[in-house]
């Protein structure tokens, strides 16, 4: 047990050491062009508030949407801000780029990198700047959110945060499996288009579904789970099973996603084939 441990420890102290280094890296490239960077921080929030706005007016009309209040939509909304600034700190725009990898024949140093293809595909890419400004304005809505609570209690602030990651995770295994169709169909723009849609539905609560909606929502396309599950526990709305629901979908599709990818590259032609 203690020779596992130690094993598992050195694995993460490398591929963290390997994180921070890409990081540091594409950061550099990414601040070069600063005026860039203004203004993609500036559409990020300029559209969270365009979000803002369109359930300010919604609420206008309504107490209630699927029963969430107004600051407890906000506290859903924001969660799916930084959920996305947390995939683009890890792998999403790696999977945006791994249409041209496997196009160009590029994906070939992947493979023979030490390191897994997956993770070297989500290191080479990662960023800080892409979706700050939407991380930024999601803190600012969930903090915001959270203090116009008539029952806000802070004890549930370390399980928002662990269900964030639980989150991530989900998120992370439906890139996988969408993406390793990029092995047969090669171009992948149409791919990331559904997994775009799909985290921006997630800021609906998941109460506005019903019968078949609900289970499709939930198992086998799980944006309703993304911010409704860590959302729910920060205002007091989370039961057992929607806690077991979404660390079981996290789970399971982390390990189907996994298996796919890997089972994927098997069909991948190289430049050399």
């Amino acid at each position: 047990m203690k020779l596992l441990v130690n094993k598992l420890t050195k694995i993460f102290v490398r591929y963290f050491a390997l994180y921070r280094s890409f990081l540091s890296h594409n950061l550099k490239n990414e601040m070069i062009y600063r005026a860039n960077f203004a203004i993609n921080v500036g559409m990020d929030i300029f559209f969270m508030m365009m979000n803002v706005l369109f359930f300010s007016i919604l609420y206008g009309n309504v107490e209630t949407v699927g029963g969430w209040t107004f600051h407890q939509t906000l506290i859903l909304v924001g969660s799916v801000g930084i959920v996305r600034e947390l995939a683009y700190l890890t792998f999403r725009k790696g999977f945006l780029e791994l249409g041209n990898y496997v196009r160009t024949g590029n994906f070939d140093v992947m493979l023979t990198s030490p390191i897994a293809p997956a993770a070297h595909l989500a290191f080479r890419h990662v960023s800080l700047t892409d979706s700050l400004g939407e991380g930024l304005m999601g803190l600012l809505l969930v903090v915001y959110g959270f203090l116009h609570l008539s029952n806000a209690s802070w004890i549930g602030i370390p399980f928002y945060l662990l269900m964030l990651v639980n989150s991530l995770v989900i998120y992370y295994a439906l890139c996988l499996l969408i993406n390793s169709l990029v092995f047969w169909l090669v171009k992948s723009q149409e791919l990331n288009t559904v997994v775009y849609y799909f985290i921006n539905t997630a800021r609906y609560p998941r109460e506005i579904y019903h019968g078949l909606g609900k289970i499709f929502f939930t198992f086998i396309l799980p944006s309703s789970l993304i911010a409704t599950t860590p959302a729910a526990i920060l205002v007091g709305r989370a039961n057992p099973s929607l806690v077991l629901i979404s660390l079981s979908v996290a789970g399971g599709g982390l390990i189907l996603g996994l298996f796919v990818w890997n089972w994927s590259l098997n069909f991948y032609s190289s430049a050399s084939s």
